[in-house]
């Protein structure tokens, strides 16, 4: 097949995603996986459509990826290193409501996740994309000096109690992580808080540290500018690179059936460079 870098590309935004056009993700080369991997970390989102392809062989193109992620509240017993998503007319909630990072508690959270949605509603069930680099930049260079002081605190703890009963909620993973992150490819700085996980900045009083969070939170929900959105079709693979962005999965499609599933790498621990 082409090279990815001959084969068409659309941009979602200026900001932030990138449809790939043409793209057989199962008969990429090694140095395919590579520019993809850049891809991403360049871009924050990329979307590839018509990719048939069975669990297992998620499984093993996400390896090719890097080290995979086993959800720590959450792991399916035949395939632990998928995650299964999953939202129809009986769900309470379903995986992703809400802006956040995958997994940010984690002391090596995830660094891309590929889902790959095979049920598709007849409309609605987008995923909405915040690119954090781009917000980050956005603020003044006083915020930004400030936010690259600081620690936050991100707690399994937030999202997960009462809806696992696998694990003890004392055992939920909680890690301190630097405010503003540093991406490991590009360089790039990003904004790494985000409300599924983060519930304190570190070294704060609690009401300083609670208004602190609401803005940047409310600048994250707010900032179409920095957004996209990706609409699902069935066997659409939509890859995301967690430093860099954050996701909220669109619940609007109720009670209606939408299914997919979910592998995600390992990344490196958080950090900011000097």
């Amino acid at each position: 097949m082409p090279t990815l870098s001959a084969l068409k590309k659309s941009d979602l935004t200026r900001h932030v995603g990138t449809e790939i056009h043409g793209l057989d993700l199962l008969s990429l080369s090694d140095a395919g996986v590579e520019e993809l991997l850049e891809v991403i970390a360049r871009r924050g989102v990329v979307v590839v459509r018509d990719q048939v392809m069975t669990i297992p062989e998620q499984i093993e193109f996400g390896a090719r990826l890097g080290e995979l992620h086993v959800h720590p509240a959450y792991a399916q017993s035949e395939y632990p290193e998928a995650l299964h998503i999953y939202g129809d007319e009986n769900s309470k909630m379903v995986p992703g409501e809400g802006w956040h990072s995958d997994v940010s508690c984690d002391e090596r959270p995830p660094g891309v996740s590929m889902l790959r949605i095979e049920t598709t509603p007849s409309v609605g069930g987008d995923t909405a994309f915040s690119h954090q680099g781009a917000l980050l930049r956005s603020m003044s260079g006083t915020m930004q000096s400030f936010l690259r002081s600081l620690r936050a605190r991100h707690s399994g703890d937030l999202p997960w109690r009462g809806q696992y009963k696998t694990i003890d909620p004392r055992q939920f993973p909680r890690n301190l992580h630097p405010v503003v992150r540093t991406h490991p490819i590009t360089g790039e700085d990003a904004l790494y808080v985000n409300s599924g996980f983060t519930d304190r900045i570190w070294d704060m009083e609690e009401w300083e540290s609670d208004a602190l969070l609401k803005m940047i939170f409310d600048r994250i929900a707010f900032g179409v500018e920095f957004q996209c959105r990706v609409r699902w079709e069935p066997n659409t693979v939509t890859f995301w690179d967690n430093r860099v962005v954050q996701h909220h999965a669109c619940w609007d499609y109720f009670p209606e059936k939408r299914e997919g599933w979910r592998v995600t790498t390992t990344g490196e621990k958080p950090y900011l460079a000097s």
